[in-house]
């Protein structure tokens, strides 16, 4: 084999490896943005599911709105006072960010995976390709907070919602590359009707107080082992 052939086959070689080396980095670099929120949803998904869950196994359609707010009247039937019933809504504060942690903590161990098809938006190569592998760890805390809204429901009507706020953050990792989500949800515990006009006073009735915060369960693992 004389050199010019050498030197053809050289180039050809290199070539056909940058021409590999280029493709990669402009699928890289097209694709990757849409990969990662792709993923970031998916996430989302999996995490909003594992929180309603934990919501539904603790209260499970069994808390009224009496157990969770005292309604005071007064001798014509009218609303006086409503009364939270705070010791109950801290142990189910705490309850709920227990179970969350808990369901967060086996999602761990699950990945899903998404085709690359689906980032190149065509509905027909949606299910097609290579699967990228999506998994998610919890990190920090979990809280949960007891919330209340007041919203007019017709003629001198007003429904009062009790409802569940339970925020974590959880860490996306695809290949080469992670990224941290925070999760918001907001699930609906109880409700009612009040007629009349809400009482001026009400006590301990939490737009933004009661909350139960659990520590990051890889944390309090490593301090119970030490």
């Amino acid at each position: 084999m004389n050199k010019y052939k050498k030197t053809g086959i050289i180039f050809l070689l290199l070539f056909i490896l940058s021409f590999f080396i280029g493709s990669f980095l402009y699928i890289d670099r097209t694709l990757r943005p849409t990969i990662t929120v792709l993923a970031e949803t998916k996430a989302l998904e999996i995490a909003n599911k594992s929180i309603n869950k934990s919501v539904s196994e603790v209260v499970k359609g069994q808390i009224n709105y009496t157990d969770l707010v005292n309604v005071q009247m007064d001798s014509e039937g009218k609303i006086t006072m409503l009364q939270a019933n705070t010791v109950l809504m801290n142990s189910l504060a705490s309850d709920i960010a227990l179970e969350i942690q808990d369901e967060l903590k086996k999602i761990k161990s699950t990945s899903s995976y998404i085709p690359i098809g689906t980032a190149l938006g065509s509905p027909i190569l949606a299910k097609y390709g290579p699967q990228i592998k999506v998994s998610i760890e919890p990190i920090g805390t979990v809280s949960v907070d007891f919330k209340t809204k007041f919203e007019s429901s017709g003629i001198n009507q007003t429904r009062h919602t009790i409802y569940i706020e339970a925020n974590t953050k959880v860490k996306v990792v695809i290949p080469l590359t992670t990224s941290t989500q925070e999760v918001n949800v907001q699930i609906p515990v109880c409700e009612t009707i009040i007629v009349g006009d809400v009482p001026q006073s009400y006590v301990n009735i939490p737009e933004t107080g009661v909350q139960s915060v659990v520590p990051n369960l890889n944390n309090t693992t490593n301090n119970k082992n030490n």
